[in-house]
């Protein structure tokens, strides 16, 4: 079960698109999820994040990445995608590309890149 905001205030609790300017497009909340599969809703595939409508969509997998709740953190990990991800940590300038089935922890205020999208960590 993922802890309480008012508990926890730098807990992650939702995932929100950004534009290039930074603004929000659209937030998923994570409160009481343990897992949340990142892609794209096509025919009968549905995933809990959807960039289907997001600007750079034809850079995103069908299923592309995964985020997974445990021992009290968020993890991110790549499926296997063509595009792959990368993280910004909260407190460094660079962006860096993860491996694949190499789980990264996530900390409040990182942003995820998926193609272009950019998904931040609220």
């Amino acid at each position: 079960e993922s802890p309480l905001k008012e508990d926890f205030p730098n807990a992650i609790t939702k995932v929100i698109l950004l534009d290039k300017a930074g603004g929000e497009v659209s937030a998923w909340e994570l409160y009481g999820k343990i897992s949340a599969v990142i892609g794209k809703d096509i025919g009968e595939n549905r995933v809990d994040i959807d960039l289907s409508r997001s600007a750079y969509a034809s850079m995103v997998d069908v299923e592309h990445a995964v985020l997974n709740y445990a021992a009290g953190n968020w993890y991110i990990e790549d499926l296997d995608s063509r595009n792959g991800l990368s993280v910004k940590k909260i407190n460094q300038s660079e962006t860096f590309k993860l491996a694949g089935n190499q789980p990264c922890k996530l900390d409040f205020g990182d942003v995820i890149f998926i193609g272009m999208c950019q998904l931040k960590l609220a």
